[in-house]
């Protein structure tokens, strides 16, 4: 299979998954650069967002110790089923905040996990709105 992304290709094996995983960066601040990574995941046709996002909370927990989920509920994002969270954590001596928006569609599920520190989380706000918000599935 032909696979083309982000200015290149390449061929796949038949038996091969696209993962895709885009990493997205702003401007650094004390450090630290506001991020946001994209990724998706093909998911059978009975799983619902809110069980894909309840397991991937599940595993969070179990991997990042002190991980606080601060808010969580179901949503819309451009007329697909989505999901989002807000967490909180400790990495590398800072305390990171994250968004994450789920999102399903063609059987697919994409992550957009928006991370700053937390003394700038809500500067980076606006950034991370305006990139959930204008996120769509393309037609083909």
């Amino acid at each position: 299979m032909k696979f083309i992304a982000n200015g290149f290709t390449t061929d796949l094996p038949d038996d091969w998954q696209d993962r895709s995983m885009i990493t997205l960066v702003g401007p650094p601040r004390d450090g630290f650069a506001p991020n946001a990574v994209i990724m998706r995941e093909p998911v059978g046709p009975r799983v619902s967002i809110e069980d894909y996002a309840r397991e991937q909370r599940e595993a969070a927990l179990a991997e990042i110790p002190g991980l606080e989920i601060i808010d969580e509920r179901p949503t819309r994002v451009n007329g697909c089923a989505a999901f989002q969270r807000l967490q909180r954590f400790s990495a590398q001596g800072r305390m990171l905040q994250q968004t994450q928006t789920f999102v399903l569609a063609k059987g697919l599920v994409f992550v957009i996990t928006c991370t700053a520190a937390l003394e700038h989380f809500d500067a980076s706000i606006p950034a991370f709105r305006r990139l959930a918000d204008a996120f769509s599935v393309d037609s083909a």
